[in-house]
């Protein structure tokens, strides 16, 4: 599926929300992975890389303000729409929350960033139990 563009938006533009909504060095790190799976699975099957990044980079942006299933990603929706994301890339990120009331997972887009995200989550609590603590090894 060919998307419409991100309308001015960059990765600056995006990293730069992350930097003022999220505190935690490790739901930043969550977001940087995200991204970077979510780029990964766009040049495997041919999307847009830039796009489905993204979408990884900014899904949990609102996390620390808004950290239960009933307000997250919901209220967050409105600070990216004021930012003037494109609602294609707020209807993705809100489609990765729980709730009949959300955009259905009904593009490989959006059934990608909810799989991506739980999996990243999950590679990055099986690391912090090695002796490690780093998913490089």
């Amino acid at each position: 599926m060919a998307y419409p563009d991100l309308e001015g938006k960059r990765r600056d533009d995006a990293l730069a929300l992350l930097d003022e909504w999220i505190s935690s060095p490790s739901l930043k790190r969550h977001c940087l992975t995200v991204e970077a799976a979510m780029r990964t699975y766009a040049d495997r099957w041919d999307e847009d890389v830039e796009a489905w990044g993204m979408v990884g980079l900014i899904h949990d942006f609102d996390f620390e303000r808004h950290p239960t299933l009933d307000l997250h990603p919901r209220d967050g929706a409105p600070e990216l729409r004021r930012r003037g994301y494109p609602d294609w890339v707020v209807d993705a990120v809100l489609s990765h929350g729980e709730g009949e009331d959300l955009p259905p997972r009904d593009s490989q887009l959006r059934l990608t960033l909810a799989a991506v995200d739980e999996l990243c989550g999950f590679v990055s609590a099986v690391a912090l139990v090695r002796p490690s603590r780093s998913v490089r090894d």
